[in-house]
């Protein structure tokens, strides 16, 4: 006999103490091989749950949801939820910290940017992000709880957007059809193009396919030799070191991150001492 599936919503409202703000925590962009890791932050309360229930209970693991429905429910979601935020990190970071930690760094970032914090939180997964509310894991979370649903919904329709734009940013890699998961037709354009910025150099299936580029690697090394504030390290990041980071080797990328933080400490204090007063 079949057991029937209580709805995400009344599961929630069968777990929280009465009369409180709780949340739900979920990830997507996880297994990618390319782009950011995103999580998303839900908080209901039981205004949000009184007002708006019919809208909260087409909450549901966004993975079972079509493209069309989820932004959908994404966009109603958004206008109805207690408060909700929305974190990425980067595939740099995820390089040079392992994917576990990124995520639940964008996890933690996610949770302490929602304007109203809740009294627990419902996470998804078996690894807790620890930041500092209590927190109940929950294997397979997005099937179970409201809240952990629609942040589900609100983290994958966020990172797919970034993926569709990706296209624009680094077309012929099909990133808005495959949002940078390992698909056949990623592996082909990986073949035909090699790495590109936003690519996970970390992961074996992408890093045999860089096209090493020394004379990028000098040309960084010079630009950064030639910063001399904060302010164009800063620049140096976002407009020399992020285009280029697909032709990298890691090991050159972490003896410039050194580098870096090595000019960065010496111009910051350079910049305190200077400071009137």
């Amino acid at each position: 006999m079949a057991v029937k599936r209580v709805n995400p919503l009344d599961w929630d409202l069968g777990n929280v103490p009465p009369n409180i703000a709780w949340g739900g925590v979920d990830e997507a962009g996880r297994g990618a091989w390319a782009g950011p890791v995103v999580a998303a932050c839900a908080v209901l309360d039981p205004d949000a749950v009184q007002r708006w229930a019919h809208v909260l209970r087409t909450a549901k693991d966004s993975k079972k949801l079509s493209p069309d429905k989820r932004e959908s429910i994404a966009a109603e979601l958004k206008m109805v939820l207690t408060a909700w935020a929305v974190a990425e990190v980067d595939n740099i970071a995820i390089d040079r910290d392992n994917i576990l930690q990124a995520t639940l760094e964008a996890m933690r970032q996610a949770i302490h940017q929602v304007a109203v914090k809740p009294r627990i939180l419902f996470v998804d997964g078996d690894r807790a992000p620890r930041s500092g509310l209590p927190e109940r894991l929950l294997v397979e979370g997005d099937a179970i709880s409201c809240a952990v649903a629609a942040a589900s919904i609100l983290a994958k329709t966020h990172r797919d957007g970034l993926m569709r734009k990706m296209e624009t940013a680094w077309p012929g890699y099909g990133f808005s059809h495959h949002k940078g998961y390992g698909t056949p037709e990623h592996q082909r354009a990986l073949k035909e193009f090699g790495t590109c910025a936003i690519h996970r150099l970390s992961y074996a299936p992408v890093t045999g396919h860089q096209r090493l580029d020394e004379k990028l690697r000098k040309g960084l090394e010079d630009g950064l030799e030639a910063c001399t504030s904060v302010a164009q390290l800063q620049v140096w990041v976002e407009m020399d070191l992020r285009p280029a980071y697909g032709w990298l080797k890691l090991e050159w990328v972490e003896a410039l991150r050194r580098t870096y933080g090595d000019k960065l400490a010496r111009l910051a204090l350079e910049q305190e001492e200077r400071a009137p007063g």
